[in-house]
């Protein structure tokens, strides 16, 4: 008889869970900080500049430009603009849960973001529960050997092969906690995307174990199309041959040669 196993998927989790949309006050607040204020500087500078003294309006203008430069640069990596932050809120994607990214300001024109109330409810960066479910026996006949004690690498984009022998850690300088020993990786970060201690991969015998130790820029599984983000500190399993991007990295999970 053949023994047929599943490929493991991703665990099924509502990013929203405990998260409580922004009413309209907060979002009228966020606006009126992030978009009217500097909308009005600019048109104050503007009128300087043809009426007036041109030094103050262009003062006014590059102030205005700056402002809205910032907003859309945090919007895209956090969500947290100065508007945002003032009302205690956060811009996400209203599907996913993650900050919009480079095309934030598309994102936002197209109503694909929306905003979550940090006060009322769970802050969509935060950990949530994986609703992973494990199989109500233990599988019988022969196991493939390359589940029992031949053990996974790692193919680094950078052309390192690491190999699950232990847990390990991998960041731009990272550390492991007394109470969760692992082994250790600096992975070379000249574009600074990679957070100290970004990701920790684990293997069990059967099965690779992925958690994002809250890294900035998250942990996406790459799949047909898009890639998939992990929930921060959630242990969340991967089958081989997956691609992960960590930050500006990727790595491949691959069998034991």
């Amino acid at each position: 008889m053949t023994n047929v196993q599943e490929t493991p998927r991703l665990a099924d989790v509502d990013p929203f869970v405990s998260s409580e949309r922004a009413r309209s006050g907060k979002i009228a607040g966020a606006v009126a900080l992030d978009v009217v204020m500097p909308l009005a500087l600019l048109a104050a500078g503007i009128v300087l500049v043809a009426t007036g003294p041109p030094a103050p309006g262009w003062f006014l203008i590059v102030i205005a430009v700056g402002l809205l430069a910032v907003a859309a640069w945090l919007l895209g990596r956090t969500g947290r603009t100065l508007g945002a932050s003032t009302v205690d809120a956060r811009i996400v994607h209203r599907e996913t849960g993650v900050a919009a990214g480079g095309a934030a300001l598309w994102a936002l024109a197209s109503g694909k973001l929306a905003m979550f109330d940090l006060r009322r409810g769970r802050d969509p960066f935060a950990p949530a529960i994986a609703a992973f479910q494990f199989p109500d026996a233990a599988p019988t006949g022969s196991t493939p050997g390359r589940r029992r004690g031949m053990v996974p690498t790692l193919l680094l984009d950078s052309g390192e092969r690491l190999t699950l022998d232990t847990a390990l850690i991998l960041g731009r300088a990272p550390s492991a906690p007394a109470d969760a020993p692992a082994e250790v990786y600096r992975w070379a970060d000249m574009s600074r995307t990679l957070s100290k201690s970004h990701v920790r991969l684990e293997w069990d015998g059967r099965q690779v174990w992925v958690i994002d130790l809250g890294s900035t820029n998250g942990v996406f599984v790459r799949g047909d199309g898009a890639a998939t983000p992990l929930l921060p500190h959630q242990r969340t399993p991967v089958p081989t041959g997956v691609v992960l991007e960590i930050g500006d990295r990727t790595l491949t999970v691959r069998d034991a040669a």
